[in-house]
């Protein structure tokens, strides 16, 4: 489990970080080089000559004390502007999932992940040292080698608690949820973060749709008292439950699509993703599903329970082509939920539940990886 932790870090982190000082360093790396190599010497000298000069400047560079110190003031400032460039990715919405998963670690583990994603930050350190080493070794020259690595393992180690405690800071200011304090030690499947990310940025929106629920079940089931035992009551009920939830199912589609969108490169299979999906709906309906089985038969609840999944996973696959315009959205939802309507009332609830599963199910294995694949009208 570390070591995926670490790999999702450095790619996050350590390979952007290279990616946007890319220019920078690429700048200093040629003009250390050329400084080194082809500075010309004053005289005229031969080619013998030239080398051993260059080779005794590069020498100065290495294994003097004072040009030492210099280095490591250059490094130490280099080392601020990674804490700089982490702090400020840990703050940007895309990588707020990294409050869910990374403080379900233990902080010892995360401090060995954030060591090692310091190290790679520090690669340019790393190559001076290994080549300070090779000309201690021939030079017998080995104290200042051996104090730059104790030095570079020093402003990793720096580094990498800074960034455990920003992480186990992260919005703070604001006080978190309960489930989410409850569980900060605990290991949080992939298919689950929706619910941590719902129960802390949206408890009020989650806490209105489980009203209007309450209160649309309370009244079909009193409005339709003497049809208890009809089959077409449960589904409108359940129907009537999905189409309400349809907001939460939106935003878990967008939270995907703007904090998890790395997840299309997991190697999960569609059918598994599928079912992922379900298990999430299963859990925003849970409440739900806990009234029906106490108003409703066993088998009843258990069908109008299958048939609530099978329309969260269409709408949200229809997501997968209205890409985030919640309005278009909706209009759909709307024209399924009368359709589906008209379908139960004319005595047809199993085919509703049929048609559903699989236009969903279509439609996520066809679009999935298409994101961009939206309907035009």
């Amino acid at each position: 489990m570390s070591g995926s932790l670490t790999r999702v870090l450095l790619k996050i982190f350590a390979y952007r970080f290279y990616r946007e000082q890319s220019g920078l360093l690429l700048f200093l790396f040629v003009t250390i080089i050329s400084y080194c190599f082809f500075i010309n010497t004053a005289g005229v000298y031969q080619m013998e000559e030239s080398t051993f000069y260059h080779l005794m400047l590069m020498m100065t560079f290495i294994i003097t004390p004072v040009m030492m110190l210099l280095v490591f003031a250059c490094w130490l400032i280099y080392t601020i502007k990674s804490w700089q460039y982490v702090a400020a990715q840990l703050q940007l919405e895309n990588n707020q999932f990294l409050f869910y998963g990374i403080t379900s670690f233990s902080k010892a583990r995360q401090f060995k992940s954030w060591f090692c994603v310091q190290l790679m930050i520090s690669l340019p350190f790393l190559g001076y040292w290994l080549f300070a080493t090779v000309l201690g070794f021939i030079y017998h020259a080995n104290l200042i080698p051996a104090i730059t690595l104790v030095y570079i393992l020093l402003l990793a180690s720096i580094s990498a608690w800074l960034y455990v405690y920003l992480v186990n800071r992260i919005n703070k200011t604001r006080k978190s949820a309960l489930l989410i304090r409850m569980s900060s030690k605990l290991s949080k499947p992939f298919s689950s973060l929706f619910m941590y990310h719902l129960f802390d940025r949206y408890k009020l929106i989650y806490l209105l749709t489980k009203i209007a629920s309450l209160l649309v079940m309370t009244g079909i089931l009193y409005i339709f008292a003497d049809f208890k035992q009809d089959l077409r009551v449960p589904y409108l009920i359940m129907l009537s439950i999905v189409t309400l939830h349809s907001v939460l199912i939106f935003q878990e589609h967008r939270f995907k699509e703007t904090s998890l969108s790395f997840a299309r490169n997991l190697p999960y299979n569609r059918s598994r993703l599928f079912f992922n999906f379900s298990f999430i709906y299963f859990l925003l309906i849970l409440p739900e599903c806990i009234w029906c089985l106490s108003k409703f038969p066993l088998p009843a609840a258990l069908e109008m329970l299958f048939f609530g999944l099978s329309t969260a996973l269409l709408f949200r696959s229809i997501l997968h082509l209205m890409g985030l315009r919640m309005y278009r959205y909706l209009l759909w939802v709307f024209g399924w939920f009368m359709l589906s309507f008209y379908i139960i009332m004319f005595d047809l609830p199993r085919l509703a539940f049929s048609a559903s599963l699989l236009i969903s199910y279509l439609l996520f294995y066809r679009y999935y990886y298409k994101p961009e694949t939206y309907i035009k009208f």
